[in-house]
């Protein structure tokens, strides 16, 4: 039976299916680590098994739609996507002035966007939207024959705008991964080595200047407990504290499934969020966190080979982009956990418990494998705009 290349059924097989087993694998053990947070082996009121599944059912129900809605991503035409790129970021910074005007305030921080009956974070949606716009100002000068290098000054700002309204928020993760994300794509459109030097100098002298004069009183403090987290094991160093005990304890193989006492304890706030990789390292120990690490290393590695198998170079940098946001995900989570970094609120994707992370990175995932199933299409100027 021959399966005409324009149908459906030819573009399901023409899936990345190692990629997507992959997206499942992690999400199945995002499920079974959630479960366990919700749960204890050994309820401290009755010493018998406590079941609570909510966090894990609420975890795989959003995971199953978001993956029909990466499916559907993925079988549109990626010139739908790149024809959607610029009005997409248009719609995105004005929804960060929405937020800027009229945005809720929990905690103490401006992100949120009330829009009738829905409630947004638009600086999720710039997440997406800046290396999507991005990669198609890059396609769009390069298949004009433009290639000087101050074109990466106009993609630069391009970046900056967002980054400026989410910092004002403040929100200093997310505002580090659209930075991270837009200079990666830009990194990848080839800007001049020479540059890169003059603005890691730049970033160099301006660092004491931002930090004295343009961090809030608790993000200085979160560098502060990064460096020396015993200064106030009460306070700000005792998230940080009890986290990397929990990894600690964890040992080689782990104390096992629903048996880590410093979930057993309660002793880390939030731990099935953005901590939730202590709940690994504590049950499954060292070998079972560089197995998750390892699945993680592997969709990357998967993305990185669609970036660079595109023959567009609308495709290759919007997929190089998405890449370069994992790896900031999995590896700004991580180190904060173990210290390495400072605490700033980033979920590890597929894992922790919450729905703004999982549509984002799902969309991202969905984008991924259009780039993959359009990898031999080579979209011209005329085509695409």
């Amino acid at each position: 039976m021959i399966i005409r290349k324009d149908t459906l059924l030819y573009k399901l097989t023409q899936l990345h299916w190692f990629l997507l087993l992959t997206i499942i694998a992690l999400a199945m053990f995002g499920t079974l680590i959630l479960f366990s947070a919700g749960s204890s082996a050994h309820d401290l009121e009755t010493g018998s098994l406590k079941i609570d599944a909510s966090y894990a059912i609420a975890h795989l129900t959003r995971f199953v739609l978001m993956l029909g809605v990466a499916l559907m991503v993925a079988l549109l035409p990626l010139r739908l996507w790149a024809s959607l790129a610029y009005p997409g970021y248009i719609i995105g910074m004005i929804l960060l002035l929405g937020v800027e005007v009229a945005g809720n305030i929990v905690n103490g921080s401006q992100r949120w966007l009330t829009i009738g009956p829905l409630t947004l974070q638009p600086s999720e949606l710039m997440k997406i939207a800046v290396p999507l716009a991005l990669a198609r100002f890059y396609h769009q000068m390069f298949s004009s024959g433009r290639s000087s290098q101050w074109i990466h000054l106009v993609a630069f700002l391009m970046v900056a705008a967002p980054v400026g309204f989410v910092l004002k928020q403040p929100d200093l993760g997310t505002s580090l991964m659209i930075l991270g994300t837009g200079c990666a794509v830009i990194f990848f459109a080839g800007i001049s080595l020479r540059i890169i030097g003059g603005v890691v100098a730049v970033v160099l002298i301006a660092a004491p200047i931002v930090y004295f004069f343009g961090l809030h009183d608790y993000q200085r403090d979160r560098i502060h407990t990064m460096f020396d987290p015993e200064a106030d094991p009460l306070g700000a160093g005792y998230q940080l504290q009890q986290g990397m005990i929990a990894v600690g304890s964890g040992g080689l193989a782990g104390k096992g499934f629903m048996e880590g006492a410093q979930k057993e304890l309660d002793y880390i706030p939030e731990q099935h969020t953005d901590f939730i990789f202590t709940i690994v390292a504590e049950e499954f120990g060292f070998a079972g966190s560089v197995v998750l690490l390892a699945a993680w290393a592997t969709a990357i590695l998967q993305g990185m080979g669609i970036a660079g198998s595109s023959r567009s170079s609308f495709g290759g940098l919007a997929a190089a982009g998405f890449v370069s946001t994992l790896m900031l995900y999995v590896g700004i989570n991580v180190g904060m956990v173990i210290g390495l970094l400072p605490v700033v609120g980033i979920p590890l994707p597929l894992i922790s418990y919450g729905g703004t992370a999982i549509v984002t990175v799902m969309i991202g995932f969905g984008l991924l494998m259009a780039v993959h199933l359009n990898r031999a299409n080579d979209m011209t100027l005329r085509g695409l705009f």
